[in-house]
Parts: C-alpha cells; structure tokens; sequence
C-alpha cells in the first residue's frame, strides 16, 4: 500500500512539476523550417504566417520558424545545402528550372496557383506596353517569375520581350521602392503594391496580369527529395495546414488583415484592405494544386525562352500524394 501511495504521490508531483516547467507542455512539436523568397513578406505569400499565429501548424504537432529570403537564388541554395527542411514560398518557375537541371527538389503543395502581379511603370516611360521598348524593367532575379512574367505579358501584347532591359532588384517591395525612386522604368508588382498606385501620380498601372496570363503559378512548395522520402508523414500533415489556411484567409479578410498587421507593421491597415479586396478569388490554393495544363503551359514558355531543355514531367515534379490525401479528407472547393 505504502509503495501504491508513493507512485501515486511521485506522478502528482511529476505532473506539477510539468504544468509550471515553460513549453514542456510543446516537447513532443516537430521544429520546422520553411523558406520563403520574399523578405519582407506579402500579404499576397502570407499563408504560413496564418498557419502560425491561427496555430494551424501547431495542431498538427509543428513548430515552424519561416526564414525568409531576398529572391529565389539564394533561397534555392538553402534548400539544396540542407540550411532549411522545405519551402513554402518559391517563385513557381525558379522550382520548375532547377528541377529541370537535375536539382533533387519536388513540389509538394501550391501555395499560390495564379500570381498577384501588376505590371506598372512611370508614366514618363510610357503609359503603353509598346512604349517600354528599350527601357528597364526590374525583376527579383534573371529567370525569376517576376522575370518571365512581363516578357509573356509583353508577347502576348504583341511587343518582342527581348527590346526590354531586366535589371536584377530584389523583392517586390524593393521593385517598387526602385520604380518609385526613378531607377528603373517598369516591374511588376503584387496587389499591395498596386493597392498604394493612387498616393503615386507618376505609376501607372498597365496590366492585371492573372486577367492576361492566368495559365501562370505564382509560389510553391518545393522539398529536397531526401527529405520527401524519409518525412512523409510530416509532409502529409502540413499540406493540411497549408490547404486548411489557405482556405480560412479565402473566408476571413478582417483575420486575415489582422495578421497582416503583424507581420507587415510598416503596411497602412487600408492598404492592406484594398490589396485584399484586388486579389483574384484564386490566388489562395484552397485545393494546394495547379492542373498539369498550367503546368505545360509554363514550361513550353519555358523551354521557348531558352530557360529549360528538357522539362520534368508534371507527375514527376509534382508529388501529388500528399494533395491528394488531404483533399480525399478536406473535400474539394
């Protein structure tokens, strides 16, 4: 009986002990870390961040830090050296070129399936797409989606993309500050960009770009394959997080500014409301894919500018199981 009490009194007291030791309560969460290629973040990339502070992750036993980074370059590089476990936040077309050179990566889940790009440029350097020919454009980076993006616009327009110059700038933010200052002529830009074009007489505002090119993904998830074969299970869970996420900022606009305001506190509340408000009704993946039509699409652009040979194929490149298994529970929208 004596020896009955004192287990009983030494698991009361281990139990104590566990409600007043700090984050013993979060030891068995799974640390994660998520790339991101834009630094700062944007209200259009902003589905790990609410999967954070709405503890979508957390109830499925994650803790994830996002590491953000400069463009797709060196956020690739992190990826393939092992400095992050998978990416969330990758230029759709730098995941598809390094697949295609042989770089061990998948995509996973599809955070954004169309793009929220403006194309705008100073009204001084033409308020046409025609009167861009010979001026700058600034992109993320050679290659990058901010990069294909104007040069399919331009085509589709009719204006050879190869009578523009592309000057390598950095994020979308840093695009507009460049454009605002006079240094270069025209970039594209997302909806929160677009949203503050009226305190800024001197842009223009040339194309909604998913209304002229809608074939094209803006953001995926890519994993090294190392780590897709041996964390299936991990990968399962947060294609749930990200698809359930995606869904609740698709429903939840004041939420979804709130968190917003979090992460981009140098953003005006009204700003952020109205870029809200410009976003294409698709630009959140609320089912985490894109159809293998886009897909094509993409890569036959791809391959026509000479930025890819031979293409992965979408079975190949997109490892669906993960999608697939999460909508068979979620339920197609």
């Amino acid at each position: 009986m004596r020896m009955r009490m004192m287990s009983k009194l030494a698991a009361l007291t281990s139990f104590g002990v566990a409600l007043l030791m700090p984050g013993l309560g979060n030891a068995q969460m799974t640390k994660i870390k998520m790339g991101s290629s834009l630094s700062p973040p944007s209200l259009d990339s902003i589905t790990p961040y609410v999967a954070i502070e709405k503890g979508i992750f957390k109830k499925y036993g994650f803790d994830v830090e996002v590491v953000e980074f400069r463009g797709d370059a060196t956020h690739v590089k992190a990826l393939l050296s092992g400095d992050i476990d998978l990416s969330i936040n990758m230029g759709a077309t730098e995941g598809i070129v390094s697949a295609s050179k042989k770089a061990p990566i998948r995509l996973w889940v599809v955070t954004n399936p169309i793009t929220p790009y403006h194309f705008v440029a100073r009204r001084e350097a033409g308020t046409t797409l025609q009167a861009l020919v010979g001026k700058n454009v600034a992109v993320s980076g050679l290659g990058a989606i901010s990069y294909h993006i104007p040069r399919i616009v331009l085509e589709r327009s009719g204006v050879d993309p190869e009578k523009l110059k592309y000057v390598a700038v950095g994020s979308p933010a840093d695009r507009f500050k460049a454009l605002v200052a006079g240094k270069v002529d025209a970039t594209v830009v997302t909806n929160t960009e677009a949203a503050k074009l009226a305190s800024y007489p001197d842009i223009v505002d040339l194309v909604d770009v998913p209304k002229v090119v809608p074939e094209i993904p803006y953001e995926f998830g890519m994993v090294r394959e190392d780590y897709l074969q041996k964390n299936a299970d991990t990968l399962y869970k947060l294609t749930k997080a990200i698809i359930e996420s995606n869904r609740w900022i698709a429903a939840n606009k004041a939420g979804t500014i709130e968190v917003a305001k979090k992460i981009l506190p140098e953003e005006n509340p009204e700003t952020l409301s109205k870029a809200f408000d410009m976003a294409d009704a698709r630009l959140w993946g609320v089912n985490g894919d894109i159809s293998e039509a886009s897909y094509k699409f993409t890569v036959e652009f791809l391959k026509k500018v000479g930025y890819l040979e031979t293409p992965v194929p979408y079975d190949k490149f997109f490892d669906r199981r993960f999608v697939d298994r999460a909508l068979k529970e979620l339920g197609r929208k």
